[in-house]
């Protein structure tokens, strides 16, 4: 019955072209991204399931070889599943999320996390570079100790599971039952609230996105 509720709460976005440079691929019950920029193809999480990943990209039009990045917003298995698809990809992950996959904390339930390597560490508030565009990891925990946002060019917030869209508009904590620490992610929520209300896209792990106007 847990689950049957937790699934009825998802709705991921379909498979499809948001923006100029950036898509949306639907992965079963969760949503990963894909950015184009002058010289590569960046995602954001890859979904659960690697030949899923690999056909809803070609869906689109995009190589999956032609992938140079992957920014993870935490290692769920729901959001890295789909990493062995793009295995000449660098992968990104914050600091604080290298403990879920190296042994030191364990997850819950059935949210089990696997350990890949290699991959490097970004710090709260650091900014790659990658094509001429700037993405910037913000530090969220709650869900996992390390989830990360990530800020695009100033306009798009990727939130991983940090927070689910309301049919009513505006954006609520993620299901506390999934959450590792949902106080946490209540105050993470409070924090990157000003970012995100500027943003001109919210992009989210399975409540699909929203355009601001």
């Amino acid at each position: 019955m847990l689950l049957v509720f937790i699934f009825s709460r998802f709705r991921p976005a379909p498979t499809q072209k948001i923006a100029d440079n950036i898509f949306a691929v639907r992965c079963g019950f969760v949503n990963f991204y894909a950015l184009k920029t002058a010289d590569s193809v960046v995602l954001f999480d890859t979904g659960m399931n690697p030949a899923v990943a690999g056909r809803g990209l070609r869906k689109l039009g995009i190589s999956p070889d032609l992938v140079t990045h992957v920014f993870l917003t935490h290692t769920d298995y729901d959001h890295t599943g789909g990493l062995t698809a793009f295995p000449q990809a660098k992968r990104y992950l914050s600091a604080g999320e290298e403990q879920m996959i190296n042994g030191e904390t364990a997850r819950r339930g059935f949210m089990h996390n696997k350990p890949f390597l290699p991959y490097h560490t970004m710090a709260d508030c650091e900014t790659i570079v990658v094509g001429g565009v700037s993405i910037k990891l913000h530090l969220v925990p709650g869900h996992t100790p390390g989830s990360a946002a990530y800020l695009i060019d100033n306009r798009i917030l990727v939130t991983g599971d940090l927070l689910r869209l309301s049919r009513k508009g505006g954006f609520l904590p993620f299901l506390w039952m999934m959450n590792m620490n949902h106080r946490q992610d209540m105050q993470s929520v409070e924090a990157i609230r000003p970012i995100a209300e500027s943003a001109e896209y919210i992009l989210t792990g399975h409540t699909g996105l929203y355009h601001k106007e």
